[in-house]
């Protein structure tokens, strides 16, 4: 019974290990930075398994550019058996950066469906192309983030 004599209950903890579990903890912090891999572009996906990829493991991906961003996207798409395109784009507004990129969605190629009116006109002179809209609704956005200057998966 001589621990319960020093002063000592289990629990209060010592300055001393109190300091040493905040150091712990912002070190769990940085080992939570480390996990984000960062894509600076098509060099950089050897070491990346897409086939096996989760969602977890794309919203800890950052990018050097937008290209980079796209890029990923596209391979990954390619893996799961579908093409790319480019979607809405949101620009800056303030003044100085005006259109300056700091969003961009990603789609499958295939993704909506055509307008009604261009299948059913009366004046066509040629019977319409073939339907290869699938509402597909794969899609990605990627942000800009001011501070470092790549991209995420928002």
């Amino acid at each position: 019974m001589q621990d319960a004599d020093d002063g000592m209950s289990g629990e209060t903890v010592p300055a001393e290990e109190a300091e040493a579990m905040d150091s712990s903890a912002a070190d769990a912090d940085i080992d939570a930075e480390a996990a984000v891999r960062i894509v600076d572009g098509i060099g950089s996906f050897r070491a990346i398994e897409f086939s096996s990829l989760t969602a977890k493991d794309v919203l800890t991906t950052e990018f050097t550019s937008l290209q980079a961003a796209y890029d990923y996207y596209n391979e990954f798409g390619c893996m799961k058996g579908f093409s790319v395109k480019r979607s809405n784009v949101g620009r800056r507004t303030k003044q100085g950066a005006e259109g300056k990129i700091i969003w961009q969605i990603f789609v499958c190629s295939r993704e909506g469906e055509r307008d009604g009116k261009h299948m059913h006109r009366e004046d066509r002179k040629k019977d319409p192309r073939p339907i290869t809209r699938c509402r597909c609704e794969a899609r990605i956005k990627v942000h800009v983030d001011d501070a470092s200057g790549r991209w995420f998966v928002e």
